[in-house]
């Protein structure tokens, strides 16, 4: 029976070691609540106080130096926010001279494009005319295009009179 006893002791302990933690941290919670509670009454406090240093009231030499640093804060929070819209500002330059390099690249490329087929177009005519002037008689005898300087129809074996 001494083991059973052991092992029932063993739980108790742990049964108590449980019960005990879960109350240290229910104690801690509390603690936590307090603390926070306490950091809102310091607000409060501080506000209350600089609300009077806002309307000109002369509060103690201590509180005078903290709301100096207050409004020092605030001169360097509205500077970094200077900076970040200047930082924005030419951000947005940069991209709107990206944007238009990209659409002067793409009208370039446009117009290239538009030469290349241009150039194509003529040479397709040029090509054209080039056979056009090739067969610029016809066989009297067929019909039959026959180039100049020919003298006999490639179609009837005609003579061609030139």
């Amino acid at each position: 029976m001494d083991f059973f006893d052991k092992l029932g002791e063993a739980a108790r302990s742990l049964t108590e070691k449980a019960g005990d933690s879960l109350e240290i941290n229910r104690l801690n919670g509390e603690i936590a609540i307090e603390k926070g509670n306490i950091q809102c009454y310091q607000r409060e406090l501080g506000e209350y106080y600089w609300a009077k240093f806002a309307v000109g009231e002369k509060l103690d030499e201590e509180a005078m130096l903290i709301c100096d640093k207050v409004v020092n804060s605030q001169d360097r929070i509205r500077q970094y926010m200077f900076d970040i819209e200047k930082v924005k500002k030419e951000r947005e330059a940069v991209l709107d001279e990206r944007v238009k390099a990209k659409a002067l690249e793409d009208e370039i490329t446009e117009q290239s494009e538009d030469e290349t087929v241009q150039d194509k177009a003529e040479a397709v005519f040029s090509e054209n005319h080039e056979k056009a002037t090739e067969w610029p008689q016809f066989c009297p005898n067929c019909g039959g295009g026959v180039k100049a300087g020919q003298r006999f129809c490639m179609f009837c074996g005609a003579e061609i009179k030139g």
